[in-house]
């Protein structure tokens, strides 16, 4: 089955986290681990990011989108703090532009301020400093965020391959994954689109919720459930683009083999 195939056929990505008891059950105990990280940081976010990528690999080895059972979890963690790597690597350029443009930003700024509110003089160089400082932090998030984008742009595709190979390594083979996404532009494309889309609708859900004083308590309603439920299925319909691309690409190769073996 391939995601590019028929839009009808991605209703079926957007059921499976809710299609039976046992799913809803599943998914509610993503939600709980997801509050918990709020209390307890690291560990129980990583054990979730693990189990998106866990269905990432069952959808990128065919199977169709579900809700496995919450096991392994020296698995999953480990699963989830490889990916928390792949991650980091793809994004860590623009977050160092990030930190450089605020540093500067923040490092001439509050010796500025301090001087102010204390009446004492303020030199032109000092008034100086503070404009070169607010020129690096706009071209700071400026390039960073190109940085960020160009970066969070192929992340899919290589984590898709980390998983489905279980090699850290094998996130960074760029040759390889390249020409899988290659082979797929369409599907990465819809996939792209169809998470977007979530992610804009829970957004939005958000802000209406955070508008109003009386219901911004129950903001986290709506932040966990729709985070979860956009990362489980962002990994399902890129498992499907990973796998859809990888057997092109074998077919392509396979055809081209013929081809001169006839030759």
């Amino acid at each position: 089955m391939s995601i590019q195939g028929s839009m009808s056929e991605l209703k079926q990505y957007f059921r499976f986290p809710f299609q039976d008891r046992e799913s809803r059950s599943r998914f509610a105990l993503g939600c709980a681990l997801m509050l918990a990280g709020y209390v307890f940081p690291i560990i129980p976010g990583l054990l979730v990011y693990g189990y998106a990528l866990r269905i990432l690999r069952l959808s990128a080895r065919g199977e169709a989108p579900s809700m496995p059972a919450w096991e392994d979890w020296p698995g999953l963690l480990s699963l989830g703090f490889r990916g928390t790597i792949v991650q980091l690597a793809f994004t860590l350029p623009a977050l160092a532009v990030f930190l450089v443009g605020f540093t500067a930003y923040f490092g001439a700024i509050i010796p500025f301020s301090i001087a102010s509110s204390t009446e004492a003089s303020v030199s032109d160089p000092a008034i100086l400093l503070v404009f070169v400082a607010m020129l690096i932090l706009m071209l700071s998030i400026v390039i960073g965020s190109v940085l960020f984008v160009l970066g969070i742009l192929p992340l899919p595709a290589s984590v898709a391959h980390f998983a489905a190979q279980d090699r850290l390594a094998a996130a960074f083979r760029i040759r390889e994954w390249s020409r899988i996404l290659s082979a797929n532009k369409l599907g990465y494309f819809v996939a792209f689109v169809v998470v977007s889309g979530v992610f804009g609708i829970a957004y939005w859900a958000f802000m209406i919720l955070y508008s109003t004083v009386v219901l911004l308590c129950f903001g986290f309603l709506v932040v966990v459930p729709a985070g979860l439920y956009t990362m489980l299925v962002g990994a399902a319909l890129f498992g499907e683009a990973y796998r859809d691309g990888a057997e092109s690409l074998q077919a392509r190769s396979e055809a081209a083999t013929g081809t001169a073996i006839a030759a």
